[in-house]
């Protein structure tokens, strides 16, 4: 019996995909060497980009020409190269920036971690931390410019949600919102520009609130914020009406959300609430967003994981917690599934 015939397509798709960690490391050579910035708007040459590169013409020739396979970069005819909309992303002024999200995910402690891919499958545990001997939170906090990177990082990957999100839900309810594991508080930034009624706080751990200090200053908001530093695992600031709390629980295996929300509902008052601001995932619902495949990067570094609505109300229960409403953001990916005292 013969085998059945297979189009050529799906050939060269399967070939492009196996050269992915190559193009992965490529990309993470594009971005520190800030080569769609050199690039900029205008084709140039690889012997006019060569020496601000820092990398021989002929060796840069040969990246680009490869990267140009994959739609990263465009080659002309006359051997010069030039953004798409793919690297315009990798520049540091582009409004949504994934360059961060480039150097954090090639970051050789990460790439340890996913060399065990098969363990962690086997076994259910994490490998980041068995296999770089601390969890990928303290090689952050090890390094400033990682936790720096790491804040633009989900600044680039979850930014556009934050004005979705500002507006798709009802935050003037409540006159003080605290941004629970909030980062550099980009998304807490939205909320209060968009509800000039609402005061609010970001809680994170301390190289984070001191990120969270600057960029809130910058954006001139100190007056109506407050940074507090701290361990959600140990305790939450107590006197806010709402705990908003986004993309955060997704690195936690079940036992540690839970956790989290007790501390949560240990402090908040009778009437308040708990925003917990995730994509929720559905079997068979298309997105166009990545995150079933980040479902995987949560496995392998955090124990974490995506999770469904039935997932989440799970959670509520066991923290004393019941789910009062899930909403979903218009326009889109995330959903806030909004959880009151039981």
């Amino acid at each position: 019996m013969s085998a059945p015939a297979i189009g050529k397509q799906g050939y060269y798709r399967l070939a492009e995909l196996l050269m992915g960690a190559r193009i992965s490391r490529a990309l993470d050579l594009v971005a520190r060497r800030g080569i769609a910035d050199l690039i900029g708007d205008a084709p140039k040459a690889p012997d006019e980009l060569a020496e601000s590169a820092g990398l021989p013409a002929d060796s840069l020739r040969r990246l680009l020409r490869s990267l140009s396979y994959v739609g990263v970069f465009r080659e002309h005819p006359d051997g010069r190269f030039s953004n798409t909309e793919v690297s315009a992303h990798l520049r540091h002024d582009a409004e949504l920036c994934l360059r961060e999200m480039t150097l954090v995910l090639n970051d050789d402690a990460v790439l340890r971690g996913w060399q065990q891919l098969e363990n962690v499958l086997e076994t259910g545990k994490p490998a980041f931390a068995a296999v770089n001997g601390m969890t990928f939170f303290e090689h952050l906090a090890d390094d400033p410019k990682r936790s720096e990177n790491m804040a633009r990082f989900m600044k680039g990957v979850y930014g556009p949600a934050g004005p979705q999100i500002a507006a798709g839900f009802p935050f003037h309810r409540f006159a003080r919102v605290l941004d629970v594991g909030g980062g550099q508080g980009h998304i807490l930034a939205d909320i209060l520009r968009a509800h000039p009624t609402v005061r609010g706080g970001v809680f994170d751990l301390p190289r984070t609130a001191d990120v969270a200090r600057k960029f809130l200053a910058a954006q001139g908001l100190t007056k109506r914020t407050e940074v507090i530093a701290g361990d959600f695992f140990e305790g939450v600031p107590a006197g806010w009406d709402a705990y908003f709390i986004k993309s955060t629980l997704h690195d936690w295996n079940d036992e540690q959300c839970v956790q989290i929300l007790r501390n949560i509902r240990a402090v908040m008052p009778d009437n308040g609430r708990v925003l917990v601001t995730e994509m929720v995932l559905e079997p068979g619902t298309p997105l166009v967003h990545p995150h079933r495949f980040i479902d995987l990067e949560m496995m392998v570094s955090f124990g974490g994981k995506e999770r469904t609505a039935r997932d989440f109300t799970a959670l509520m229960d066991a923290a004393g917690l019941q789910v009062d409403g899930v909403h979903r953001i218009e326009g889109g990916f995330f959903s806030i599934v909004e959880g009151k005292r039981r």
